[in-house]
């Protein structure tokens, strides 16, 4: 009975819940989704008696359709992970394609952190070589003014990634070329990223999954529209997921047993926390709840506990120590009051007339209560939060006053949160939006006119830089691709990657789904909507190689405890069926 409860094969009753849980939740979306594309409200469902009884009939269709596709994914799922490791690559392909798959899959076996690592900066070369010196987004600006010393050095944008991007800065000032520094920075964001990405697909190498599933992760992250925009924007993003990946690579082969393990891998792991605590505010609780989660991993528990201790050490360093000590003003509070500040910009906006002048007041000292409607925008908290202006004491009255706003119109505060995020998990019309070279080159503007630098694109580049970029960005709207540049997508991967193990009964393959779900709750109480890929640029690198390994690892131990329970079957009837052997077989199968 213990080995069919791992394989969760003696439940179906909740076999069928864990598949109905997320088909609701997606039935939940699909119809609110819409309305809030539609009307930003949601007043397609409950706008009329109609509306909403066209509502319930689209969503319980969507909800069977949704059941009856992921049954049948999950099936799929549980015979990849009961099917035997790739041992050769496929004869299918016609006579040219597989002589140069078969000795590419060769150099890939032989040498595959080399191959990968060279195939992904080769295929990147052009879009490297046009993007110089590096793309500029909204933060570089206040980032590249505080390596000037121009503003005040702050932990808004981590200031370990902005000492890190004025280093180069610096570098550039004494070659005599501004462009060259930014240049050499997004070289080596570049470089660390595409080995990170090599490093996963030599561990999938290494676990012996299939050639065909390596070579399609492979061949993702060549393709991959945002992976390859993404390699030389100048964001505290790029280096932080990277660090991310590393560090899920990691737990997973130090997590495998001591065959897999390698003291090296203790290094880069620790290598990977202290990035992920370095180049991204919030990554310190991806590190810490992942850890504590671990500790109920067995076999893995003091070294858990040892790495969080560490984390611990380096957050509390960098941020009561480091930080204080260089003069660094910490970051603003107002970076995690996303969610009640769009609720109450959105009721001043929506139901202004009921706001008391004691709330008014109240509010006005926190945040600039009489532009709060005029800056409300749906989709991003940006406006809203650079009124915040309180100090704790205010901010703590203000939160008084924010819930007796909600007694009285918690629809309002419901349709604000969900308008800011819906994105995320609705399918609909929203891609990724585009740091493009034209939004690039009105921010270099703004800096040279502020700073008195010389960033700038060579002219001789300009056609073919604009070029590429629209071929790229057509190509991924396309039916067929466009998927690939769809927000919701990764999030349901992640969703359906936590109910597929839950369903399976793993809870190890649960454990692993804690910094999904982490990831989530961050980019769900964060500023902006799903369009803005760089809240979950993480997920796009490390989503495919999780699932593989997950269900290698499924596989794997499935096979050893069909392995073991054949033998003990063979010696049963050798053996009396004491309580003694039934008490060992129960610790065993546990």
């Amino acid at each position: 009975m213990g080995l069919h409860r791992e394989l969760g094969q003696d439940a179906p009753r909740f076999s069928k819940v864990w598949c109905g849980i997320p088909a609701a939740l997606f039935a939940f979306f699909m119809v609110f989704g819409r309305s809030f594309e539609k009307t930003d409200s949601w007043d397609l469902v409950f706008g009329s008696m109609p509306d909403f009884l066209l509502s319930l009939a689209q969503g319980i269709g969507w909800f069977l359709a949704f059941y009856l596709g992921i049954s049948f994914l999950f099936g799929l799922l549980d015979k990849a992970g009961t099917a035997g490791a790739g041992k050769s690559v496929s004869h299918s392909q016609p006579g040219i394609l597989r002589r140069i798959w078969r000795k590419y899959w060769t150099m890939v076996e032989t040498r595959p952190i080399a191959t990968v690592w060279g195939t992904l900066l080769l295929v990147n070369l052009p879009y490297m070589v046009l993007s110089y010196p590096a793309i500029f987004m909204g933060d570089t600006g206040s980032q590249l003014s505080q390596g000037f010393g121009e503003a005040t050095l702050t932990n808004h944008h981590p200031v370990i990634h902005t000492l890190f991007l004025s280093l180069f800065v610096r570098m550039g000032e004494l070659l005599g070329n501004e462009n060259a520094g930014v240049f050499l920075y997004c070289l080596v964001q570049a470089l660390l990223v595409c080995l990170v990405l090599a490093y996963a697909a030599a561990a999938l190498v290494e676990i012996k999954a299939p050639p065909a599933v390596v070579g399609g992760i492979i061949l993702y992250y060549c393709i991959h529209p945002r992976i390859s925009s993404y390699l030389f924007l100048l964001t505290k993003d790029v280096p932080y997921s990277a660090c991310v990946t590393l560090f899920y690579v990691l737990l997973f082969k130090l997590t495998a047993g001591p065959a897999h393990r390698k003291k090296r891998d203790y290094v880069l792991f620790g290598a990977a926390v202290l990035g992920m605590i370095c180049f991204r505010n919030e990554g310190k609780y991806m590190v810490v709840l992942t850890l504590l989660a671990f500790l109920f991993w067995k076999g893995f528990r003091k070294k858990a506990a040892a790495f969080l201790g560490i984390g611990a050490a380096a957050g509390v360093l960098l941020n009561q120590v480091l930080i204080p000590a260089m003069g660094v003003t910490p970051g603003s509070v107002r970076e995690m009051l996303s969610v009640p500040f769009q609720q109450t910009a959105r009721y001043v906006r929506d139901a202004g007339e009921d706001v008391t002048p004691e709330e008014r007041e109240v509010i006005d000292r926190v945040l600039d209560y009489d532009s709060l409607a005029e800056n409300y925008d749906p989709g991003i908290s940006d406006n809203v939060k650079a009124t915040y202006h309180g100090t704790t004491e205010e901010l703590l009255e203000y939160f008084g006053v924010w819930f007796q706003m909600f007694l009285r119109h918690p629809g309002i505060y419901i349709q604000a949160t969900m308008n800011n995020y819906y994105q995320y998990f609705y399918p609909g019309e929203t891609l990724f939006s585009l740091y493009s070279y034209e939004w690039s080159d009105g921010i270099m503007e703004d800096i040279n006119e502020k700073l008195g630098t010389d960033y700038h694109y060579p002219e001789s580049l300009w056609e073919a830089r604009n070029s590429l970029e629209a071929v790229r960005e057509d190509i991924f709207s396309l039916p067929a691709l466009s998927f690939l540049n769809m927000p919701a997508f990764y999030t349901w991967g992640a969703i359906l990657y936590f109910f597929y193990f839950l369903r399976r009964k793993s809870w190890k393959g649960v454990l692993f789904s804690v910094p999904m779900l982490v990831q989530m709750l961050i980019f769900i109480t964060g500023p902006t909507n799903g369009f803005y890929c760089r809240y979950e640029f993480s997920m796009l690198l490390y989503l495919p190689v999780v699932w593989v390994f997950s269900l290698a690892a499924s596989r794997r131990r499935q096979s050893q405890q069909a392995c073991l329970m054949t033998r003990r079957g063979r010696t049963a009837s050798h053996q009396p069926l004491d309580g003694e052997n039934v008490r060992r077989m129960g610790r065993f199968y546990k």
